[in-house]
């Protein structure tokens, strides 16, 4: 095929068309006032023995067209959109001008960079940039744009010099070795997938739609903006530090980020919902405690916690919008360090309230409902008497919607203990003891129990402390911690009695008739060494009267009306009691230990001399 080759300068404007052979450019010839430079079929434009490379417009190429660079420079100005199909050769580099975008569509094996000052440049194989080595073809975004519209993996590095977008088509998927944005702004939009595998260094990045995935990268940014713009999309981050003098991801359209063994640091909040948003944050092998902003109007913000994963982010939103927490699985934990106002709640895994100090506990406000997965709640709690509400010092789930499902609480106790049951005659009430959880709607009475069968304050006190179940109209609406909605169920601890029958119970039942003047056949026994009794009725006490003495030595015995004087009730104490009952506190409630006995052991001595 026939060789042209230009030596000087050119200063005409018609196109250029090579139609067969080759067309050479040497010295400091340049073709760069020309329109159109176009190569057809087997056609070639050689600029390897230019001075210092050369320029050309809106270069177009049909498939098996050559450009030829040796070790120079070509400059691709498209003051158009134009498409290349040919192949690129040589050790030289790339440079796209103009503001149309220009499409590489061929398989190219040029060695040196690729640099996009302006407009996009836009390619569907790793080879639309040339078959180098990532050590020296690397992607210079200066400015302009990359478009991707086909599915690879690249070795190469991406530097930006200037705020740059890189755009990947719906159903492709690209992946790059590394980032560097140094201060400028990296945007990722299109509906496909971009993945950087090997880290590098970000200081702003936008997602603008479909998804972006950023393994072991480190980004820090000490300006105003966000570090992380999320419009559209899912965000992907996996490993790496990420930091933020202000907020590290704002978000303000439909998206999901997903955040797996990432090192999080944020002097604003972690992340920021605005308005009519609706978002996913899911969490796996993840420890954060970035604070969690929904400020938005409408704005839903449902979390995940699975795998491996600590929650102890800070969470505020306001009153229009909605935060919804899943806790997935037995490995998954939310640690609670103040008031914090959620919608609605599913506990698979593990809630556990920040221990404070004895004058400072939490409540988690609960607006919607909770399902209990045979999850836990871990509650710090002064075991005191309580009963007023500014005594019932513990930290509080309280549920304004329904309960579901079945959850254990595991108490950590504070304080000296003390019998909740402080009517007279120990009589009970809705009011006594310590309010744990609080439900507005409808809660089973299994939903909520203990994870042994009592809670003690060790050697302090005697008393064992037991869940206890109010609901409807047993509820003390005094102890109300929901505000404006009434409280149906009631989950508080008290001090465990033991009835007559074997049940347990929180005191004397309130209906029994402490004074027990009720009649009763029974008989009254008198024993020792003073006067016996003889027949009479028996009075309210349980003693016979008689009118008549008995021996002094023996037993003198009547039959008659009267009440056995049986205590309906006990108090159920601590195991291994002969150690309390060494302690002042213990032999201050002595009584309560033996005084049912009591009745029947004068029963028992009766029975025996009288057989």
């Amino acid at each position: 095929a026939a060789s042209f080759t230009l030596a000087g300068q050119n200063n005409y404007t018609g196109d250029t068309t090579v139609s067969a052979g080759k067309l050479s450019l040497s010295g400091e010839s340049n073709i760069e006032k020309s329109g159109n430079v176009r190569l057809n079929r087997d056609a070639a434009l050689d600029i390897s023995a230019t001075t210092n490379g050369a320029m050309v417009n809106n270069l177009t190429g049909d498939e098996g067209s050559h450009v030829v660079l040796g070790d120079r420079l070509l400059t691709v100005n498209s003051l158009a959109d134009s498409v290349f199909s040919g192949e690129i050769s040589g050790n030289g580099s790339l440079i796209k001008k103009g503001q149309g975008d220009m499409t590489l569509d061929g398989i190219n094996s040029y060695q040196g960079i690729t640099r996009i000052d302006q407009g996009n440049l836009r390619i569907n194989s790793d080879q639309s940039l040339g078959g180098g080595n990532k050590n020296n073809s690397d992607l210079i975004m200066n400015g302009g744009g990359l478009k991707i519209f086909g599915s690879f993996a690249s070795d190469r590095d991406v530097y930006f010099n200037a705020d740059g977008e890189i755009s990947v088509d719906k159903d492709m998927s690209s992946s790059w070795n590394k980032i560097h944005t140094g201060d400028y702004k990296f945007t990722k939009s299109g509906e496909g997938e971009l993945i950087v595998r090997n880290g590098g260094d970000a200081s702003e990045i936008s997602l603008m739609n479909g998804a972006l995935t950023l393994i072991n990268l480190n980004m820090n940014s000490e300006k105003q903006d966000a570090l992380l713009n999320v419009n559209n999309g899912v965000l992907n981050i996996i490993g790496g530090d990420v930091s933020a003098k202000n907020d590290l991801i704002h978000i303000t359209g439909d998206s999901t980020i997903n955040l797996e063994n990432v090192s999080i640091k944020s002097s604003g909040n972690g992340m920021r919902l605005s308005d009519n948003v609706q978002s996913t944050l899911s969490l796996r092998n993840q420890y954060t405690d970035m604070p969690i902003l929904v400020e938005g109007k409408n704005s839903i913000l449902n979390i995940n916690a699975g795998d491996n994963t600590t929650l102890a982010s800070n969470m505020h939103k306001s009153d229009e919008s909605t935060i919804n927490l899943n806790l997935m699985n037995n490995s998954s934990n939310w640690v609670i360090s103040q008031r914090t106002d959620v919608d609605n709640v599913r506990n698979s895994g593990n809630i556990i309230f920040s221990p404070l100090n004895k004058s400072e506990f939490n409540n988690l406000n609960i607006k919607g409902d909770y399902n209990g997965g045979n999850g836990t709640i871990t509650l710090n709690t002064v075991l005191n008497k309580g009963g007023d509400k500014d005594q019932q010092l513990s930290d509080k789930v309280l549920i304004k919607g329904n309960v579901t499902g079945e959850t254990v609480l595991k108490v950590v106790p504070q304080g000296n203990g003390d019998n909740t049951a402080s009517a007279p005659g120990n009589i009970f009430s809705s009011r006594d003891g310590i309010s744990l959880v609080q439900v507005g709607g409808d809660a089973a009475d299994n939903a909520f129990k203990l994870d042994r069968e009592y809670i003690s304050t060790g050697t302090k006190s005697p008393y064992q402390y037991r869940l206890f179940t109010y609901r409807g109209g047993q509820v003390d609406q005094q102890s109300n911690f929901l505000g404006d909605k009434p409280v149906n169920v009631d989950f508080r601890l008290q001090t465990a009695y033991l009835d007559s029958s074997g049940n347990v119970v929180p005191g004397v039942d309130p209906d029994y008739n402490n004074s027990n003047n009720e009649n009763g056949n029974g008989t009254g026994n008198g024993n020792g060494t003073g006067n016996g009794n003889g027949t009479g009725n028996g009075n309210g006490t349980g003693n016979g009267n008689g009118t008549g003495n008995g021996n002094g030595t023996g037993n003198g015995n009547g039959t008659g009306n009267g009440n056995t004087g049986e205590r309906k009730s006990r108090p159920l104490i601590v195991r291994q009691a002969s150690s309390y009952l060494s302690l002042p506190a213990a032999l201050s409630n002595y009584s309560n230990f033996v005084l049912d006995n009591i009745d029947r052991r004068l029963g028992d001595i009766y029975s025996k001399n009288n057989t």
